[in-house]
């Protein structure tokens, strides 16, 4: 894995951020005997083009943006805590299916 590249970040940024090592980083949906970054870029691509253009408008990219922070705001606030996202962050990690 040392040499895999997702655009201009290397492998090595990733499981250093809020999400760590689960969902995106090692043994994640990214991770090694995934389905890989090219599919997961596409399958993000095509939830997000919601006109279907081939392209991501800002409106396109801030609706989708917006239905994660809704799906992070547990208390329905509309305000993130660190608890939240991070609640929200391991939840995720437990509903992939082990590999």
């Amino acid at each position: 894995m040392a040499g895999w590249r997702y655009g201009w970040r290397h492998q090595q940024d990733w499981g250093r951020g809020a999400m760590g090592p689960g969902m995106m980083g090692r043994g994640g949906m990214m991770g090694p005997g995934s389905m890989g970054h090219g599919m997961m870029m596409r399958m993000l691509f095509a939830m997000m083009d919601s006109d279907g253009d081939g392209t991501i408008s800002l409106q396109e990219f801030q609706a989708a943006h917006e239905r994660i922070f809704r799906a992070m705001d547990a208390n329905k606030d509309g305000h993130l805590t660190l608890e939240e996202i991070q609640t929200f962050m391991h939840e995720t990690r437990r509903s992939v299916p082990p590999q």
